[in-house]
């Protein structure tokens, strides 16, 4: 995998986005309810009844859930007990709260707000994500290049030695020299066995940030070891980083709520309409066709109502009391946020700058390193130097091809990271693209 590859992977895999995903939907859904919410009651029942005729005609039985979704009915009494016929009625009710209308309208402006939040909450997932997935995959990358270098100074303490032994076996040194050739051959491996062991905890996590764990990822390096030209600081990231617009989001929801608890002091104030129908077998007018089987006397009415809920408006005070306290909470935890993210970037920027200082020097570390062993090795073999001198030539190289190997990948991981402050990795990828194509 090439680095872009790996992060549309991780976007397309990993479980997280999946579960910032489902949250969205269930934001989605909360918004159509606070809609549906703030519609009118509208309810259409039907009843067949039988009962004794010393009830009114016409008698309505309540359904549970559903009381009063018609008038009640007056009418003659009879005192009559066991004569009995049939009473039928069909009813549709509306019902509208007019002051509610304007809650339930805040409610759905916080519904919206909510759903903006977990939409900026998506992204600052995969924004993780893709910034998870790209260090990750750079930090492989070196690791795999340090390997590399332990390898090769593997190979050269093995070199020297089999040199070092020759020249034992000939009496030319004496054999507490290679004594130390062979603790110097012992220690390069213990060193590349360290830089497997690393290789392989990177491994593991390139695979886990990416969404896979029974997967082997070789990456491509592209452009990774190659220095990437210097870019501008990026400016304040408060105008687009998806963390601060999550929390300016909250900060909006919390409003919204507690506007739609202040709107709970205004009295409730319903309008009602029924348009029903009713039949009756027995009564003092006329009985209706089929004995009361069909509802075919037709009525309405409009009802207006106002409920000034007095115990309810303790509760609403305590209610206002939460609301502003979340209030208050959403703008402290925005203003935690802003410094965080500003926090993060200067230290990015503060990473990036001494990346870039220590990959300008090493190429002057690597060449001293390597003309240094390249004299002690000479010298050494004239009879000029000890095999100390040779040791810690060695070591000095191995450690400068290291040093070199990954230092331009680390540049790279602290321009991401730079990136992942702002809250745009686009300008990373845009780079990297140029610099990989370049590189090819």
């Amino acid at each position: 995998m090439t680095l872009t590859q790996a992060v549309d992977y991780a976007l397309a895999h990993h479980p997280s986005v999946r579960a910032a995903r489902a949250v969205e939907s269930q934001d989605n859904a909360a918004v159509e309810t606070a809609r549906v919410g703030s519609l009118p009651q509208v309810d259409v029942v039907a009843e067949e009844n039988r009962a004794s005729v010393n009830q009114n005609p016409g008698a309505w039985v309540d359904i549970p859930g559903f009381p009063g979704v018609v008038p009640a009915v007056e009418g003659p009494m009879h005192n009559s007990f066991g004569l009995n016929s049939w009473n039928s009625g069909a009813s549709l009710f509306v019902a509208e709260d007019v002051a509610g209308l304007l809650r339930q309208m805040a409610l759905v402006d916080a519904a919206l707000a909510n759903r903006e939040g977990a939409q900026f909450g998506l992204e600052a997932q995969q924004l993780a994500v893709a910034f998870a997935a790209a260090d990750a995959f750079i930090a492989e990358v070196a690791a795999l290049q340090t390997v590399r270098a332990t390898r090769a100074g593997v190979e050269r303490a093995q070199v020297f030695s089999t040199a070092v032994h020759g020249l034992v076996a000939s009496g030319m040194r004496p054999g507490a020299d290679a004594s130390r050739a062979d603790a110097e051959l012992a220690l390069a491996k213990n060193q590349e066995f360290r830089a497997e062991e690393a290789q392989a905890v990177t491994s593991a996590a390139l695979t886990e940030a990416l969404g896979v764990a029974d997967r082997s990822i070789e990456p491509v390096t592209g452009g990774l070891l190659s220095m990437p030209p210097a870019v501008a600081a990026p400016e304040s990231p408060v105008g687009w980083n998806p963390v601060l617009q999550q929390a300016a989001a909250g900060i909006k929801v919390a409003r919204d709520r507690t506007r739609a608890v202040r709107l709970q002091y205004l009295p409730r104030v319903y309008i009602a309409g029924y348009l029903f129908g009713q039949g009756g077998g027995v009564g003092g007018g006329t009985i209706t066709p089929g004995g009361g089987l069909a509802p075919t006397v037709p009525n309405w009415a409009i009802a207006l109502n106002v409920v000034v809920p007095l115990t309810g408006l303790l509760m609403t005070r305590t209610q206002l009391d939460a609301a502003l306290a979340g209030e208050r909470l959403a703008k402290a935890k925005y203003g935690e946020t802003a410094l965080q993210v500003e926090s993060d970037l200067r230290r990015a920027q503060a990473v990036l700058n001494e990346a870039r200082r220590i990959a300008g020097n090493t190429p002057i570390e690597l060449a001293a390193a390597r003309a240094t062993w390249a004299q002690n090795n000479a010298r050494y073999r004239a009879g000029l130097m000890t095999v100390l001198d040779v040791a810690d030539a060695e070591r000095l190289l191995t450690q400068a091809e290291v040093d070199n190997a990954v230092a331009r990948a680390n540049v790279w991981r602290a321009m991401l990271l730079v990136s992942r402050a702002a809250g745009d990795l686009e300008p990373f990828f845009n780079l990297y693209r140029q610099t990989a194509q370049r590189s090819h």
